[in-house]
């Protein structure tokens, strides 16, 4: 959809929802979602511009607004679901906070002005990265990248967010960070004392929201807490100057809102090179951006049962702040619990994002002093609600539902962020993550099947002497299927597997090794070095190893690595399937098998008499039977012509091929001497489902329905033998069916 067109359909739609009932619950919606993006946003900066750049605190909070602002409008119209509210977001917060702490502890020397200018110019440059990271991820359909972020090392993230969070209202309380180091002098200068109202108020709030699960409790809490403190000063007979002065209210000064932001001191004057060295925090900032909108995004469909656009969200998002960035502001995105808010309040609408938004931009015009009477506590209290929310999930309910391995990896993140830092914490989750994830993959058995060529044969229907002898003889032949992609670990799984087997003393021995590539999707160089020492061991213990489709990809790499010989020295070969594979493997069996007499061809009636050697006259059957002598290439059936007739081999070799829609032909099965083919189609009178073709000069006996029917009735005797050939022919089918079906599923 063009621009113009998708701007005269939002306008339309808008229009439609501010003319419909949908108004008056969007007002009320967006007047609670205003509030708690104001009290927000005035946290996270009370939170980053601690002493000495407190000055700017005027500054950030106009900032903030008007991020809050265009965010909220830009991501309200443009968004791909209805609802979405975007603001200044909890959980890069304390991420920006490390960066000016940073920032403040390396310009340690320089001029409030120029540090706070600084730090100004490090959170524009932070929200424009991540917004043109965020739009190319999304313009390029690139979205799903972020799921294969390991879900442990998101929610280490997150608890690590939870835990700045926390330490951060402490901070915002008494301009100290909180440490364990300086515990003792903090009891001693009361700052302790001062941040328990902060942290009463956001465990109580907390607490509310958690076990009442009322989408009206926080913005209660915050209205009636801040009711409370004003009653508290006027009957202790404390003035708001005195308030101030203790630092109970943050005070701001009358010079805030948007005439403030006109007249910022030009960021030409910032130290960029300072800016630049805070690589590693703009990192963590773009990786917490890109989880969390994942995050939000899908726990937003759930919610809504709707499915929501991710690439689409992180367009939206990208641009939002590309122009909140242009503008200076902080980086912002879809708020899960504002978001959620609405729905809550029976309200899914555009005009609750565009509404708030707008009450933003208004307080940042009208009234930027009203936030000099917000309490201090109330915005610590924020903090350490956000905080509880994000550590309870990932320290308490986290433990019921990840599985230990992951739950451990969340806390040992945690820790790391706890004592090392933010981009230490997530950095170490990762390469654990990764590291335990190649460990574990390790452990996973690339073998999904072990088949022995005694169960498990080709699709060559041999005469029954000769599948006797494969039945007793196959166990030579010794099949793995291989699946996913093939590493260290795994490939060393595999040579060991046929080491065990060749040294196994209750096995016949080792003469063929087939590997079945089919459902390998890929091999690294540790597997090359694994099949070098199979092809030595091959060699030495005299077994020939069959690599059956293989891709084109790992068939070079075996070929650069000189795996590939020519001629009958090779220890392994390539073939074009498995099947083909363990035919190679029982020609060469039956090769060595079966004797100079037992080679010899022998006709149908000679077969006849194995079975009845007493009872029968079998030579008589050649009276039924037409004598055909062909040549290679020859169609004895034709795929979908009438059954009427059988074949009986006695010499040379037919395929059975099925004819498909593409004019291609596959493969069914290969019968040679002494077997016997269109059978089921002449007891059951359908029409052929395949065509039979010779693959070599041979000699065939084809019997006729009426013939067949000519001999039941002149010859009982031989009809019956006949049926009964036929019969144990159809079993001995089904029963090497089943043997390979049990060893395929065991």
């Amino acid at each position: 959809m063009s621009f113009p067109a998708h701007a005269e359909y939002l306008w339309k739609v808008l229009r439609q929802e501010a003319a419909s009932e949908k108004l008056f619950p969007s007002l009320i919606t967006s007047s609670v979602v205003a509030m708690m993006t104001v009290v927000l946003s005035v946290s996270f900066v009370a939170l980053i511009f601690v002493d000495p750049i407190t000055g700017f605190a005027s500054e950030g909070t106009s900032l903030m607004l008007l991020t809050a602002a265009i965010l909220g409008i830009f991501m309200a119209i443009f968004s791909s679901y209805a609802g979405t509210i975007a603001i200044p977001q909890d959980r890069v917060a304390p991420i920006v906070a490390l960066m000016a702490t940073l920032i403040i502890h390396e310009m340690h020397g320089a001029s409030p002005e120029r540090i706070g200018i600084t730090v100004l110019a490090a959170i524009a440059t932070s929200t424009l990265l991540v917004g043109l990271v965020l739009f190319f991820l999304g313009a390029y359909k690139l979205g799903n990248i972020v799921r294969f972020t390991p879900y442990p090392v998101i929610g280490g993230f997150l608890a690590g967010s939870g835990w700045l969070l926390l330490t951060g209202s402490f901070r915002v309380i008494s301009g100290e960070p909180l440490s364990f180091l300086n515990l003792k002098l903090m009891l001693a200068t009361g700052m302790i004392t001062a941040w328990i109202p902060c942290a009463i108020f956001g465990t109580i709030a907390y607490l509310a929201v958690r076990y009442f699960r009322h989408y009206l409790i926080l913005p209660l809490f915050v209205l009636l807490a801040g009711v409370a403190f004003y009653i508290w000063l006027e009957f202790g007979r404390y003035s708001l100057d005195e308030a101030r002065q203790n630092g109970w209210i943050l005070g701001a000064p009358p010079n805030t809102g948007l005439k403030q932001i006109m007249t910022f001191p030009s960021l030409v004057h910032a130290d960029w090179g300072v800016v630049l060295n805070q690589y590693s925090s703009l990192i963590a900032l773009l990786l917490t951006s890109i989880v969390s909108i994942l995050l939000n995004t899908s726990a937003l469909e759930l919610a809504a049962d709707e499915e929501i656009d991710l690439n689409k969200e992180l367009r939206a998002a990208g641009l939002g702040n590309l122009l909140g960035g242009f503008a200076g502001g902080m980086i912002g995105f879809q708020s899960l619990s504002l978001s959620s808010l609405p729905l809550g309040m029976g309200v899914k609408s555009r005009l609750v994002g565009i509404i708030s938004g707008f009450t933003c931009f208004l307080l940042l015009w009208f009234g930027p002093g009203l936030f000099g009477y917000i309490p201090k506590f109330i915005l610590g209290g924020i903090l350490v609600y956000n905080g509880l929310a994000f550590l309870a999930e990932w320290i308490f309910d986290a433990y019921f539902r990840l599985i230990r391995e992951d739950y451990y990896l969340v806390i040992l993140i945690l820790a790391i962020v706890a004592v090392a830092g933010y981009l230490q914490g997530v950095g170490a989750g990762i390469i654990i993550a990764t590291v335990l994830f190649v460990l574990k993959y390790s452990s996973v058995n690339v073998i999904s099947n072990i088949l022995s060529g005694d169960s498990h044969h080709s699709s060559v229907d041999r005469s029954p002497l000769e599948a006797r002898l494969l039945n007793s003889q196959g166990g030579q032949i010794h099949i793995l299927r291989l699946k996913g992609f093939i590493f260290f670990g795994s490939a060393n799984n595999i040579f060991n597997t046929i080491r065990e087997r060749l040294v196994d003393p209750s096995l016949p021995r080792l003469a063929y090794v087939i590997l079945d590539f089919q459902q390998v999707s890929g091999l690294d160089t540790s597997g090359i070095v694994s099949m070098s020492k199979l092809s030595r061991l091959a060699k030495k213990e005299g077994f020939i190893v069959l690599a059956a489709s293989v891709p084109v990809d790992i068939q070079n790499s075996f070929r650069n690595a000189n795996l590939l010989q020519e001629g009958a020295a090779a220890q392994i070969r390539l073939f074009r399937d498995r099947d083909y594979s363990i035919e190679w493997c029982e020609n060469e069996i039956l090769k060595k098998e079966l004797s100079e007499v037992e080679k010899e061809v022998r006709s149908l009636p000679q077969i006849l008499s194995d079975f009845h050697p007493w009872r029968v006259d079998t030579s008589t059957l050649l009276n039924y039977l037409e004598r055909l002598d062909v040549d290679k290439n020859h169609y004895l059936v034709l795929q979908g012509d009438p059954s009427s007739e059988l074949f009986f081999i006695e010499s040379g070799k037919v395929k059975v091929v099925v004819e498909l829609d593409n004019g291609r032909t596959m493969r069914i099965r290969t019968m040679g001497a002494g077997t016997v083919v269109g059978e089921i189609g002449l007891y059951l009178d359908q029409q052929r489902l395949a065509s039979v073709v010779t693959e070599e000069p041979c000699t065939i006996y084809r019997l006729h329905t009426e013939a067949l029917h000519k001999m039941e009735q002149e010859n009982p005797a031989l009809a019956s033998a006949f049926h009964e050939f036929m019969v144990r022919i159809l079993a001995e089918r089904v029963t090497q069916q089943n043997r390979t079906l049990r060893a395929l599923v065991e």
